[in-house]
């Protein structure tokens, strides 16, 4: 068996990031403050469940005598996680400077067409329907101020 401290990292941080949006909820007004203090609280009880689950699945190896706490480490899965994270950053930076219609679709299709987890076809399908929903959501209908072209 294998020791997930991956799972505990990514729900710890996802509580983090919830208990963040719920603290900046705060100064929102009440009707506005709803979204995100659910999806908020959701997150927490999702995170803090998969933390428990991980917690019992590793009580349940370590009677077994299958718990094993210094894993070997995956170069290549580090290595893509690595690059993807700096992906994230780079598409972050390049909103501002390319704009949301450009930025949205090359990272995208960078990111899957890298890790390829559909078809060229579904990947084309899915960085139109992802641009377009968020376009749709957050620019149209919430009116975020967001770049959508170069100089915008």
């Amino acid at each position: 068996m294998e020791f997930q401290m991956g799972r505990i990292l990514v729900a710890s941080a996802a509580v983090a990031l919830a208990l963040f949006f719920r603290h900046t909820a705060q100064s929102y007004p009440s009707a506005a403050a709803r979204l995100p203090n659910l999806l908020g609280l959701i997150i927490i009880l999702l995170g803090t469940a998969v933390i428990v689950a991980q917690a019992l699945e590793w009580r349940r190896q370590s009677a077994d005598g299958q718990l094993q706490l210094v894993p070997p480490i995956d170069k290549t899965a580090f290595g893509i996680g690595v690059l993807f994270a700096a992906l994230c950053v780079a598409y972050a930076a390049s909103i501002h400077v390319l704009g949301y219609l450009i930025a949205t679709p090359v990272f995208l299709l960078v990111a899957l067409g890298a890790l390829r987890p559909i078809s060229w076809p579904n990947i084309l399908l899915t960085v139109i329907a992802v641009t377009g929903v968020i376009w749709a959501v957050f620019i149209n209908f919430l009116g975020l101020p967001m770049p959508l072209f170069p100089g915008a």
